[in-house]
């Protein structure tokens, strides 16, 4: 049976060494300094790489430096939310959503990005994400018919007890209770 072979992008710059790639990314910060300069800066080296090449490599680097601020911004942000609201359930969510939007682009971004993942695996990842998903709703679900039995006993219990005394408290705690239930039915929601 044949091996599956990926397409690789290919750009003689990630064959450097480290330490010339690291002159070539230093360089890159530079403004003052064109691909050209690079390029025969590089062949002083002894290393023969055209500037169109090094232009290509250094829209790589940048898209991927993009995409890394791109990805601990909405961390920073999630972190900041879960930590301001204590609430590890919109930490799991969002994660699940940083997750799923990183998955979703890896797939649609897959006929030009297969070095880094395999089809199959993303495809694994997202059959995984789906069914974490389906858990999570399934346990909100359940959480919220247990919600609306504790309430609906409350209210029973509440009149059961109250109603011919004092009516106006009744009406009190069951309207404090409607307004739980409703903050309650939001957040697992």
């Amino acid at each position: 049976m044949s091996e599956y072979k990926k397409y690789r992008r290919h750009n003689k710059v990630y064959e450097l060494p480290d330490d010339i790639r690291e002159e070539v990314d230093r360089r890159l910060l530079d403004t003052s300094i064109t691909y050209a300069d690079i390029s025969s800066w590089l062949a002083s080296e002894e290393y023969t790489i055209s500037k169109s090449t090094i232009g290509r490599y250094a829209l790589e680097t940048k898209k991927l430096a993009h995409r890394l601020m791109e990805t601990q911004t909405r961390v920073r942000e999630m972190m900041k939310v879960a930590k301001h609201t204590q609430d590890d359930e919109l930490l799991t969510e969002g994660a699940l959503q940083i997750a799923v939007g990183k998955l979703s682009e890896k797939i649609a971004l897959i006929e030009e990005d297969l070095d880094d993942l395999p089809p199959e695996k993303a495809i694994d990842l997202m059959i995984k994400l789906s069914r974490a998903k389906a858990y999570k709703d399934k346990v909100y679900a359940e959480l919220r018919g247990e919600f609306e039995l504790a309430h609906k006993r409350f209210k029973e219990a509440v009149y059961e007890e109250l109603e011919a005394s004092h009516p106006e408290i009744v009406e009190q705690l069951v309207r404090i209770a409607d307004e739980t239930l409703g903050k309650v039915g939001k957040q697992a929601l």
